[in-house]
Formats: C-alpha cells, sequence, structure tokens
C-alpha cells in the first residue's frame, strides 16, 4: 500500500467535493454524525489558524475519485459551513476579540479578508493507492479504534464484493420505499448494513438460529467471501414484496408498528421460501404481510382480533398476535423468540390461505398443521405451545 501525501486549501477541497472527485461517503462510511456545536467547534478551530487532524483517502483509480476513509465528518462540516447552513459562534473558549466580532455570521457574510484565509487554509491529505485487498479496512480500523466502532462499521471499512453486495440490499431498501417510517429503525451506525450481513448468513446456513460471532463476520469482510447470488437474489426478492405490501397500506391508509426484530423475522421467513420452496407467489406473502399487520394493529387498538373466519377462536389469535408483539421487542432478542415469531407468521400465512399451506416447504408445512392441530385442542395455553415447538427446534438445531 502507498500513501501520497498532499496539502489542498479548503477552497480546492469544496470544489472537489461539489464535483463529485471528493466523494465523502462512498459505501464503507458510516453517515454523518456530527450535530452542529461540533461542526462550529471545528470552524472555531480553523479560523484560530490551528491545525485539524489528517484526512486520509483512497484513490479509485477505475474513476480517479477519492472516496474518504477517514475524515468525512471534518469534511462534511466545512462542506456545510461554505454551504452556509450554520453560522460561527464567537463564544467559544478561550474567547477571542476577533472571532467574537464573526460571531454569527454565515461563510459568505465574512469580510473578504478572513473569507480569503479561509479559503486558503490547507489540510493535509494521505490518498492511499496501490494497496491489497483489506489494508484500506484495517488502516481505517486502526484510525478510528478509540471511536468505538459498530462492528458493522469496521466490516463496511473492507473494500470487496462482500460489502457491494450488502451495500446493495441497503440501496434496494431505498428503491421500494423502505425507510425508517416503515422499518421502525434508521441507518444510523449501517444498522441495515448489519441486518443483512447476519440475514445473508442465516439464509447461508439454512436456518433462523445458526448460530455466528462478530468475529467471524468481520473475518469474512476483510477476507471478502461474498455470499451466493441465490441468497442476494431471495433478499432482493422479499425486499420488493415488502415494498409492494407498503404500497397498498399507503394506500388504504393504514397504520402499522413494525420494529428491527420483526422486519428482520419478515425478510427471513420471506427469503427463505424463496429459496425453499417449489412454488413461490408474490402477491401471497405481501398479502399476508398486510393482513396480519393490520389486524395486529387492530388488536392493540380494540384488544381483540377483527373478524375473519379464521380457523382458530378469537381468544387463540388474540394470544399469537400478544405473544409476536412481546417478542419482538428490543429486549427480546433469545433465540426461541426467533423462531416463535417465525412460526407465528406461518400460521397465519396458512390461517389467512389454507390453500397456501403447500407453498410452504415440506418440513415448515408440517410443523404448521401439527400447531394448528395443538392450538385447536386447547389442552394447553398457546404460550406453552409455542415454547415446547421453539425448544424442540432448538433441540433438533444443537443435535
Amino acid at each position: 500500500m502507498k500513501i501520497k501525501a498532499t496539502d489542498p486549501d479548503l477552497a480546492t477541497i469544496y470544489s472537489r467535493i461539489k464535483d463529485g472527485s471528493l466523494d465523502l461517503q462512498p459505501d464503507f462510511q458510516r453517515a454523518e454524525v456530527w450535530r452542529t456545536p461540533k461542526k462550529k467547534l471545528l470552524i472555531d478551530t480553523i479560523l484560530r489558524d490551528w491545525q485539524v487532524p489528517p484526512v486520509h483517502v483512497i484513490l479509485n483509480e477505475d474513476t480517479m475519485v477519492q472516496e474518504v476513509l477517514d475524515g468525512q465528518q471534518r469534511l462534511s462540516a466545512i462542506r456545510d459551513f461554505i454551504d452556509n447552513k450554520f453560522r460561527i459562534d464567537g463564544n467559544i473558549e478561550p474567547l477571542d476579540d476577533d472571532l467574537q466580532e464573526l460571531n454569527g455570521l454565515s461563510y459568505s457574510q465574512l469580510p473578504s479578508k478572513v473569507k480569503n484565509r479561509l479559503d486558503r487554509y490547507a489540510v493535509r491529505v494521505f490518498e492511499i493507492l496501490d494497496y491489497n485487498q483489506g489494508e484500506p479496512g484495517e488502516l481505517f480500523n486502526r484510525l478510528n479504534e478509540s471511536l468505538k466502532l459498530t462492528s458493522a462499521e469496521k466490516r463496511n471499512a473492507y473494500v470487496g464484493k462482500l460489502r457491494s453486495q450488502i451495500k446493495n440490499l441497503v440501496e434496494e431498501l431505498d428503491k421500494n420505499g423502505l425507510d425508517r417510517s416503515f422499518l421502525g429503525f434508521s441507518n444510523q451506525r449501517m444498522a441495515y448494513h448489519d441486518l443483512f450481513i447476519k440475514l445473508c448468513y442465516m439464509l447461508e446456513c439454512g436456518s433462523l438460529i445458526a448460530s455466528y460471532t462478530e468475529k467471524q463476520l468481520n473475518d469474512r469482510a476483510r477476507d471478502d467471501k461474498p455470499f451466493s447470488a441465490n441468497i442476494i437474489n431471495a433478499i432482493n426478492e422479499a425486499i420488493k414484496i415488502l415494498g409492494v405490501a407498503k404500497n397498498d397500506l399507503d394506500r388504504f391508509q393504514i397504520d402499522i408498528h413494525v420494529t428491527k426484530a420483526s422486519i428482520n423475522t419478515w425478510l427471513y421467513f420471506i427469503a427463505s421460501q424463496t429459496i425453499t420452496a417449489s412454488i413461490f407467489s408474490e402477491s401471497e406473502f405481501s398479502d399476508t404481510f398486510v393482513k396480519f399487520e393490520t389486524d395486529r394493529a387492530y388488536f392493540r387498538r380494540f384488544n381483540k382480533p377483527p373478524s375473519r373466519g379464521l380457523e382458530l377462536t378469537d381468544e387463540t389469535l388474540g394470544e399469537l398476535f400478544s405473544i409476536f408483539g412481546v417478542r419482538s421487542t428490543s429486549r427480546v432478542t433469545t433465540t426461541s423468540s426467533l423462531i416463535i415469531r417465525d412460526i407465528i407468521i406461518s400460521l397465519f400465512f396458512y390461517l389467512y390461505s389454507p390453500a397456501s399451506i403447500q407453498k410452504l416447504e415440506p418440513e415448515k408445512a408440517k410443523a404448521v398443521r401439527n400447531l394448528i392441530n395443538l392450538l385447536s385442542d386447547d389442552e394447553k395455553p398457546t404460550g406453552a405451545v409455542l415454547e415446547e415447538f421453539a425448544d424442540d427446534c432448538i433441540w433438533e438445531y444443537a443435535l
């Protein structure tokens, strides 16, 4: 890996950001997280002519674009100030008479002398080129070691096919209108990237309860071992189906509440059926999502399920909705919760359309039939039936 040092001034850096030759958000970077007070502090540092830490960029030799490896937050703050998105705070300690006179001014309002001096302020930039696989990512992690990066942020610093796969899945969410308001959580600290690499791994193992460590996933990203096209296509299909469901919900102005846990379960349920089922119907999966989440919302509001004439009693249906809700909170991360959420969705997939049982993979279809019989007998509480089912699954996987 070669590193070349340059010292461009802020006017040059800003121009490169604007024309796209300096990319502040390549796919390994985290989202912008600095708040305005911290941005003001950086501009104060520059106006005092104090040195700021150097920036590291990777030269993409295919496009000749510099991708920011370290320094994204600093460069974003500089861009935003020159774009007049915040003003100078002249009351930052230690007080300086010259800076106090600039208090409240935006970039465009600065006196010419001050503006010219700021434009000529130089930042040391280290450009990385001729690197081997994993070297820029390792440098990024070492530079940010004290910042307590999330595992997802560390993984996404490794350039390669795996990173591109996960990035493309995250982009598919946006293309299908699946944003924070629908998913129930944002991509802050690369939460979507984290969800998808774990989802890919579970599908690769063929089990919702496949065990893994963050180190295993980090090593996989460093070594650039991509997932099969079959798995990526299955998740893309699941995203598309949820996008169709969201459009239906929006069209009928139906408000639902999903969580990171429940969305993860839906994505796994649909993607796994895409891979394993002999017959697959997009409309039945999107209809199941709409009906199930609409009925759950109805149950939360009225404390009873809507009348749909389903095979199970209203009491049992209500218990299923309640259990799913409890098992979908951020505080519940047990293996049994993963299994119970998945089998409840499978149960309703059958209940809403009994003929659809043939579209479930054989083992799951068998499990659904057995559970329907157990829940219909009313000999055991619904919760106990599901707990026993989850325990059996866990033992079978362990053996």
